[in-house]
């Protein structure tokens, strides 16, 4: 009896919680994307693990920080399977390329051999040479293909008259017309890649600045509220902290945050702007204004700031 394994069935759907922020992902400008600049799927993991700790805090944080947008609050979840659903599409639209040369190195020397039965046969008066003249040659992928298709066409419409006298086969004919409507398919969808993974990168931005602004300000909450205790990392780690993060080559740096907006964005806060859950009336306190507000206490000076509060 193979084992069971529990609690599986429970989780939600990465692709359902992509289509539910779709709003949200769309409402972004482009100026507000950040770069994507860790790798994804150990921050995935550290945010999810923490999401039972940080959960465990919303009652505190309703109460004493009113102008805390928890409605994003309550969506974290969902921001971070959205990113896990886009880090998918985006590694399926930029793996490495597909048999198209190969496809296309077979295909152009079946098309020669097919061609050379085509010859000798219209030579007999079983084919009729004008067809041959119709051929576009093997000067491109597609040309090869349609030569392949016309060739497994004709040879096929010929095969009562020429079965028994050529050691060509109909599965080589099938073939043939196989192989010319894959590489059909391949070119097609070669031709379409800078579309698909233009959009797969755009998305997965996206999904990415929701997710670290809605993370950073539950992070800046929760470090508010035990500002003595200082004990933020192991409750809410930091999504750079994680063992994933990439060096970029040469002697960079490690990143420890994502890239800001470009120079010349609008002047307000770009988690505000980022996040279309946020009002005009609602504050949006970064970590380094959390952590400015903690300072004095950290530094043994009594303060009554509250940075969520007006």
């Amino acid at each position: 009896m193979e084992p069971t394994i529990a609690n599986f069935g429970d989780e939600k759907l990465a692709s359902e919680a992509l289509a539910r922020v779709k709003g949200q992902l769309a409402a972004l400008l482009p100026e507000q994307l950040l770069q994507v600049n860790l790798e994804v799927q150990p921050a995935l993991a550290t945010a999810l693990g923490a999401l039972p700790e940080i959960r465990a805090f919303r009652e505190q944080i309703v109460k004493e920080l009113p102008a805390f947008d928890v409605v994003a609050f309550d969506s974290l979840e969902d921001y971070v399977l959205a990113l896990s659903a886009a880090q998918a599409t985006f590694q399926i639209a930029t793996q490495p390329g597909d048999d198209l040369e190969p496809l296309a190195a077979e295909g152009q020397k079946l098309r020669e051999i097919l061609l050379a039965e085509a010859k000798v046969l219209s030579l007999r008066g079983l084919i009729d040479k004008h067809k041959l003249e119709n051929l576009k040659g093997a000067t491109s992928r597609m040309n090869i293909a349609q030569d392949l298709q016309a060739l497994s066409t004709m040879l096929l419409d010929s095969w009562p008259q020429m079965q028994g006298k050529t050691q060509t086969t109909q599965d080589d004919l099938l073939k043939a017309s196989r192989i010319g409507t894959r590489l059909t398919r391949l070119v097609g969808a070669r031709d379409q890649g800078p579309a698909v993974v233009a959009a797969a990168t755009d998305q997965r931005q996206r999904a990415f600045t929701l997710l670290f602004h809605t993370y950073e300000e539950t992070r800046a909450a929760i470090g508010y509220l035990r500002r003595r205790e200082e004990d933020l990392d192991s409750i809410a780690p930091n999504l750079y902290s994680s063992t994933g993060k990439r060096r970029a080559s040469g002697d960079a740096e490690v990143p420890t945050g994502p890239q800001p907006p470009a120079a010349g964005t609008s002047g307000s806060s770009s988690a505000q702007q980022a996040n279309p859950n946020l009002t005009g009336t609602q504050a949006v306190i970064s970590p380094s204004a959390a952590a400015a507000a903690m300072s004095p206490i950290q530094n043994g000076q009594p303060t009554n700031k509250d940075p969520f509060l007006a």
